[in-house]
């Protein structure tokens, strides 16, 4: 359990933002005998996933229709939800790296550039294969 205070803290947010977010709804809090609000480990991990969604430009009423429906679940699906986002988030990154190895690729002989085109591929069935098990290819 944690003091607003703890938990800002923790999560890297203002007290502020965690009142806002606990008014919207997107953050619960349990009282007890004394004046301070206690929040759970669940309020940290809304916080990280909302941090998450926030750093990909989501509007915060699109951050809490998708907090409401993991919450719906019986999993610890905010985890997997988490998770699953770091994913995103590092095939945007791989994505971008890539773009910037092109022109360094434009510059490499053609048996070069089959060795790398090889290399690439290889991991990226792997990659896809995961994907498709998974089931969330789109």
């Amino acid at each position: 359990m944690y003091r607003i205070g703890q938990l800002a803290e923790l999560a890297n947010v203002s007290r502020r933002t965690i009142d806002y977010y606990t008014q919207l709804g997107m953050l619960n809090y349990e009282k007890t005998g004394s004046r301070y609000r206690y929040y759970t480990e669940d309020a940290l991990n809304r916080l990280r996933m909302i941090n998450r969604y926030k750093e990909q430009n989501m509007p915060l009423n699109e951050i809490k229709d998708r907090l409401q429906v993991w919450k719906a679940t019986t999993v610890d699906s905010e985890q997997v939800l988490f998770k699953m986002d770091k994913i995103a988030m590092d095939l945007k990154e791989l994505e971008n790296e890539l773009m910037e190895l092109k022109p360094l690729l434009d510059q490499l002989d053609e048996q070069q550039v089959k060795f790398a085109v090889k290399q690439l591929s290889v991991r990226s069935s792997s990659l896809l294969s995961i994907i498709a098990m998974l089931g969330l290819s789109s």
